[in-house]
């Protein structure tokens, strides 16, 4: 089975680092991305199915790391 991840990070240069280090890993996952938390939980609110891991940037401007997963916690759909 195809897992999911989700990568939060408002650095374009490291999401695709990333994106680009897991294709060399894995053609068994698929990757979304957020720009920053609020987008985060946008999307998490927003999709039929959630991720299977979810990486984050705790220094992101608007909402960062930390408050986005305050709010995660708190969403019984997410928690």
């Amino acid at each position: 089975m195809v897992k999911h991840i989700l990568i939060a990070d408002d650095d374009e240069g490291d999401r695709m680092l990333f994106a680009d280090a897991l294709r060399r890993v894995s053609t068994e996952v698929e990757l979304s991305m957020a720009t920053d938390g609020d987008e985060l939980l946008t999307w998490l609110k927003t999709t039929p199915r959630l991720p299977d891991v979810v990486i984050m940037d705790l220094n992101m401007p608007a909402k960062n790391g930390f408050e986005s997963l305050k709010e995660i916690k708190k969403d019984p759909h997410l928690r």
